[in-house]
């Protein structure tokens, strides 16, 4: 598995996690802007010859034109990769432009692909949340497996800049860091690589929570909690499949893993399909039990949307769709490309 953080702020937050999980993640830090080479990680500049490593100033099309131009900078990255895990962030110009690109380049090779991206807080104004909104449908169809985090949710529990930082980064590395630790410390009850590749290749747009407890009912506090989540009751949709971590010491009992799981089945789909594993980590977890849930849904394909994002990707800036104006320059108007229909700029779905 590799993580690959794409963007500024995507790279911090993946850099961070690497950093946190004892260096044991294969970590690759993709950014437009050159100064970001200098965290922990494999660093590869994103349209160095077209933006000289001084970044995208925010436009999603700068971004994918630039990146187009390098993308084959990551195949020697990629070779021997069976999953990769992106983490970016919305609302600029390198998280939305540069992440489609490298989906694209994913697909091509075969590897499924896992995307955690936060999308901005509310106060950030509608311009940026107007960006993330763009490309979130397109990475959804371009991802195996798609979570979008609002930083809201992820830092609702501080105040302190630095405090909501670690926080929302906590809260990201739990969720995936789930994928290594099955597989690096499995306990009696395993989801080989193979099996868990199989469920991330097909999963689609998902939530995921995860808690912690200690003491004699931690079990039953934990489901509570679950149950309870903001991140896992907000979806209206039905869910398809549910992948249940179970992570604990030496002491992790039958009945705690039957309550957690059957609680679980019970709340947010019977029928759906369940895998559960169980990760065994005495250093960490002895004497608590922490529960990684990601539910993932059924997706209502709106048609008329999905031909106007197949449009917009025979219309989007590229040496390969501009024809004879390959070599001209987009017209640009505060991070938005005019030369495209005013449907596709703003996401309007047409009876098509």
């Amino acid at each position: 598995m590799l993580m690959i953080g794409v963007g500024t702020s995507g790279c911090r937050i993946a850099s961070r996690i690497a950093d946190d999980f004892d260096g044991s993640i294969r970590n690759l830090l993709c950014d437009t802007d050159a100064t970001t080479g200098q965290l922990d990680g494999d660093f590869v500049l994103l349209g160095g010859n077209r933006l000289s490593g001084r970044g995208s100033g925010g436009d999603i099309v700068a971004a994918r034109m630039a990146v187009e131009e390098s993308i084959a900078a990551l195949d020697p990255e990629l070779e021997g990769v069976r999953i990769a895990v992106i983490v970016t962030s919305l609302g600029g110009g390198t998280g939305g432009g540069a992440t489609l690109e490298i989906l694209k380049r994913l697909s091509q090779r075969n590897i499924p692909s896992i995307v955690f991206a936060t999308t901005p807080f509310a106060f950030e104004g509608d311009d940026r949340q107007r960006k993330a909104r763009s490309v979130m449908g397109m990475i959804e169809d371009a991802a195996s497996t798609s979570f979008f985090l609002p930083l809201d949710r992820l830092t609702v529990a501080s105040d302190n800049m630095k405090q909501a930082f670690d926080q929302a980064v906590s809260t990201l590395a739990q969720g995936i860091t789930l994928f290594w630790r099955l597989l690096k410390t499995p306990g009696y009850i395993r989801l080989d690589a193979e099996r868990l590749r199989h469920v991330l290749s097909r999963a689609g747009r998902g939530r995921f929570a995860a808690v912690e407890a200690s003491g004699p009912d931690r079990a039953a506090r934990a489901l509570d909690a679950l149950l309870t989540n903001e991140s896992l009751s907000s979806g209206t949709t039905t869910i398809r499949a549910i992948l249940c971590g179970v992570l604990a010491g030496d002491d992790l009992r039958l009945t705690e893993i039957s309550t957690l799981a059957n609680g679980i089945r019970k709340a947010f789909g019977e029928t759906a399909q369940f895998e559960l594993a169980t990760v065994n980590d005495e250093a960490t977890f002895s004497g608590r039990i922490s529960a990684v849930v990601m539910l993932f849904e059924f997706s209502k394909v709106d048609e008329s949307a999905t031909k106007a994002r197949k449009i917009q990707s025979v219309l989007s800036p590229g040496a390969k769709s501009r024809g004879r104006f390959q070599n001209s320059e987009s017209t640009l108007w505060h991070g938005e490309n005019m030369d495209e229909p005013t449907y596709l700029r703003k996401s309007i779905s047409l009876d098509l």
